[in-house]
């Protein structure tokens, strides 16, 4: 069916487009860690699949093998080079490598468990050498939405019902956007990007929640925002240039800024302020978090020999200043206190203060990680301190072989500290029990990630149109139901004053684009061609005439 686009209403925008679109990744290259997630490098690795699996050599040209279905396949680095062996039997030797290992089945790894059983993975496996020479990266290369499946009910219980879940797998599909960790690799399945388990890991509701919302990605100013989230706020979020900039940085990203869970809380001034404020127990998004309030008491001999430790190593973090070696024993603990706090109340700046020498440990994490409980870090930087009873210190000499202080005279000390606080993680971004709780209040997923990102709307990823001598087409893919949004519209920048960008939206063409040509910037609802479900926008290739030129193309959902 053909519709002349005089049917449709060009409107002026006054916001800017980049002519430069970034990318959208359809497939990610995760490198998989060991069973304890502290290495992403391996010395072998057994695979198994039930269909045959294909190596390629990607070093050699057209060479490849193929091994049968349910066969053991381990594959040995020496000498930077690859052996593989079938069923104990060595195959190929003296591979260069990278390979690259597929099957028409899910790939299994039988030396690592995932959720209590040998990790399965969709896409395939590329063994790529590492760094060492010695070791190799093991590498999924998946889809995007096969990825995200391993990823949201890792990173969400699925008890947090749909709309959160969807919340989540965008916040989940725009970080992995925008990774780019390694050149081997763009993530790593551990929780020093998102927590990763492959298929076996899969869930009905979370599937869903991945399938319907194909395609679709937070922007701000046209570009996919670095959505970061983290368990619980404690009742208020931070701005992203408060918690993560060093020194004079500026604020990158403009859309994480420090949002209160009611409008009517004010943002923390003063200590008096975030002892009232973390003293409640009753008023919050994320209040169903174990962690909404929480508190620790240590003795002060105790905290002093945590502190001991933990300020040894955030010195070597460069956290501390000045740097604790640990060569005298920290001992005559006075005082801790905050510095400096966000509009959350987080502590960004922390004294800690002895007899023989005053310490500021800097950063929310380097807080958490000094002030160690049980060998587990605070929960979050967003807490009060109190003291309780004094005692005069004694020093026991005797067999440590590490010089003390002599004599602290008439001097008296606090008997114990008391940390008081709210919250779970860095604050920054969606706070995921608060997600949860407003999606019980009825809330769809465009209002929770609005709550959380300010000034984002919900749109495709913007795609630039060339001229190609392959007539390849452009395409974008996304899922609409009309629950979520009530009108869609395409927004293509014409700047480049292209005269003819034809283009399809599921089975409608529309080919007479002279009207369009004429506005550098246009914005068309499109709600009436779309259908509940997956959609597809194809942009034909420019034509020669246009080489050099592009348009560019997003759709945004309201």
């Amino acid at each position: 069916m053909r519709i002349k686009l005089l049917l449709v209403l060009f409107l002026s925008l006054f916001f800017a487009f980049s002519a430069l679109a970034i990318e959208e990744k359809k497939v990610v290259r995760v490198a998989i860690s060991d069973q304890n997630f502290s290495r992403f490098n391996h010395k072998n690795v057994k695979i198994s699949s039930k269909s045959p699996i294909k190596i390629i050599d990607l070093s050699q040209q057209n060479q490849s093998g193929e091994i049968s279905e349910n066969k053991v396949v381990e594959i040995i680095m020496g000498n930077s080079l690859f052996q593989v062996f079938v069923d104990d039997e060595l195959k190929y030797e003296n591979l260069q490598g990278p390979l690259l290992i597929s099957s028409n089945s899910q790939l299994e790894l039988l030396d690592l468990n995932r959720k209590g059983q040998p990790a399965k993975y969709n896409g395939m496996f590329e063994l790529r050498l590492y760094k060492d020479y010695e070791s190799f990266n093991l590498i999924n290369i998946v889809d995007m939405q096969n990825y995200l499946k391993g990823v949201v009910p890792n990173e969400m219980p699925v008890s947090f019902g749909l709309e959160a879940l969807k919340a989540q797998a965008i916040a989940a599909r725009n970080y992995a956007l925008n990774a780019n960790m390694d050149l081997n690799y763009d993530l790593v399945d551990s929780t020093a990007a998102q927590v990763y388990y492959g298929a076996n890991s899969y869930r009905e509701i979370t599937d869903k929640a991945v399938d319907e919302t194909n395609g679709i990605y937070a922007l701000y100013n046209e570009k996919p925002i670095m959505a970061q989230y983290f368990s619980t706020s404690g009742g208020i979020t931070d701005n992203w240039v408060d918690v993560f900039a060093q020194g004079n940085m500026p604020d990158l990203h403009p859309y994480l800024k420090s949002r209160p869970d009611f409008d009517k809380q004010k943002p923390l001034k003063s200590e008096d302020d975030v002892v009232e404020f973390y003293s409640k127990k009753d008023n919050g998004l994320d209040i169903n978090s174990p962690k909404f309030r929480w508190s620790f008491e240590f003795d002060r001999k105790e905290l002093e020999e945590i502190l001991h430790t933990t300020l040894q190593q955030q010195s070597k973090a460069g956290l501390v200043e000045p740097k604790y070696d640990g060569d005298i024993k920290l001992i005559g603990l006075k005082e801790i206190k905050p510095l400096k706090r966000t509009q959350s109340g987080k502590i960004t700046e922390l004294l800690i203060s002895t007899k023989e020498e005053d310490y500021v440990v800097k950063k929310e994490l380097g807080i958490r990680r000094v002030l160690k409980k049980n060998n587990t870090i605070l929960p979050s930087a967003n807490f009060f301190i109190e003291t309780k009873g004094k005692e005069n210190l004694e020093v026991d000499t005797e067999g440590t072989g590490i010089k003390l202080f002599d004599s602290f005279g008439d001097d008296k000390y606090p008997e114990k500290f008391i940390i008081t606080g709210g919250g779970f993680g860095h604050g920054v971004g969606m706070s995921q029990f608060g997600a949860s709780n407003l999606a019980k209040m009825g809330k769809k997923y465009p209002e929770i990630l609005k709550h959380y990102y300010t000034g984002i709307n919900i749109s495709t990823v913007p795609k630039e149109v060339l001229y190609n001598e392959h007539n390849m087409s452009y395409k974008t893919e996304f899922y609409f139901d009309d629950e979520n949004f009530k009108e869609a519209y395409l927004i293509i920048n014409n700047d480049r004053n292209v005269d003819l960008f034809p283009f399809k939206i599921n089975e409608f063409e529309f080919l007479d684009t002279t009207s369009a040509s004429r506005n550098k910037l246009v914005k068309i609802n499109i709600t009436q061609y779309l259908k509940s479900g997956l959609n597809v926008i194809n942009f034909l290739p420019l034509n020669r005439e246009y080489k050099g030129r592009e348009v560019v193309y997003r759709v945004e959902f309201l």
